[in-house]
C-alpha cells in the first residue's frame, strides 16, 4: 500500500538526517545554548514549512526562541496594466526596515528554515542581520540549493552564508515519493525533516544547559492545570535571564 511506501521514505530520511547531521545539529543546539546564557534573542524565520509555528510557543517546547515575521503589505487597488509586468518587485533593502523595527539586536541568533535557500528577501535578511553581528543557522536542502541559483544580487545561497548549516536532506524539488500514475514526486520531505532535525537541537541545547547547571524553560499545556499561569511565569523568566 502507498501509505507503507510512505512510513519507508519517512524512516530513510529519518535515518539518513541522523547519519549525516549529528555533528551540525550539536554545533546549532551550541548555538542557541551560548545565544541563551549571554541573555540574547532567539529568533525563527522560516520561508518553507512548519517550524515558525512548531517550534515557538509549544507545550513541551523551549521558551526562548521566538518567530520572526515580516510582510510588506500594500493597499493600492488598481487595473492590470503591460507596465505592471515589467517592474521590479524584489524587497531587496526591507531586511533593514525588519531589523530596526524589530527585536533583533547584536549578538543574537537566527535560525532560518528555507528548502531551496534562494530568494532574494531571504538572503537579504541573512545578509542584514549577519552585518549587525548576529549569528545564523540554516536548515535547508543542499542538494536542492545546489541545484538552483540565487536569486539575489549577491548570488550566494543559504547554505553559503549561515554560520551553522543543518541539511533537511530533501531532493531536488521536495518531493521523495514517486508513485505510477502521479506525474509529479508526491510528499515533501523538507517539513518532515526540519522539524525532526530542530527537535533534536532543542533536546542537545537542553542538555548542554542542564549540563553547565542552568535549566532551561519548557512551557506546559495550557489545557494543564495551572498552565496558563505557569507559562506567564515562564516568559517573565525568560525577559529576565534569556533563558
Amino acid at each position: 500500500m502507498l501509505i507503507d511506501s510512505y512510513y519507508e521514505h519517512v524512516d530513510k530520511l529519518f535515518a539518513r538526517i541522523r547519519e549525516t547531521q549529528r555533528e551540525n545539529i550539536i554545533a546549532a543546539a551550541h548555538e542557541m545554548t551560548e545565544a541563551m546564557l549571554r541573555n540574547a534573542n532567539i529568533h525563527i524565520h522560516d520561508t518553507g514549512h512548519i517550524i515558525n509555528a512548531e517550534m515557538t510557543s509549544r507545550s513541551g517546547g523551549l521558551v526562548a526562541p521566538r518567530h520572526l515575521k515580516y510582510n510588506l503589505v500594500t493597499e493600492n487597488p488598481g487595473r492590470p496594466r503591460p507596465a505592471m509586468i515589467d517592474k521590479d518587485r524584489n524587497q531587496i533593502g526591507m531586511a533593514e526596515l525588519v531589523y530596526n523595527a524589530g527585536n533583533i539586536c547584536p549578538g543574537d541568533l537566527v535560525i532560518f528554515g528555507s528548502v531551496s535557500g534562494r530568494s532574494e528577501q531571504l538572503i537579504d535578511l541573512v545578509l542584514t542581520v549577519q552585518k549587525h553581528g548576529c549569528r545564523t543557522v540554516a536548515v535547508t536542502s543542499l542538494e536542492y540549493s545546489k541545484a538552483v541559483k540565487s536569486a539575489h544580487p549577491c548570488g550566494k545561497r543559504l547554505f553559503e552564508l549561515a554560520d551553522v548549516v543543518i541539511d533537511n536532506c530533501a531532493p531536488l524539488g521536495d518531493g521523495m515519493m514517486h508513485v505510477e500514475g502521479l506525474e509529479m514526486p508526491f510528499v515533501p520531505a523538507s517539513g518532515l525533516g526540519a522539524t525532526y532535525i530542530m527537535w533534536a537541537v532543542y533536546a542537545a541545547c537542553a542538555e548542554e544547559m542542564l549540563s553547565l547547571g542552568h535549566t532551561p524553560g519548557i512551557y506546559k499545556s495550557s489545557n494543564m492545570p495551572g498552565g496558563d499561569e505557569y507559562n506567564l511565569q515562564m516568559d517573565k523568566r525568560w525577559e529576565k535571564l534569556g533563558y
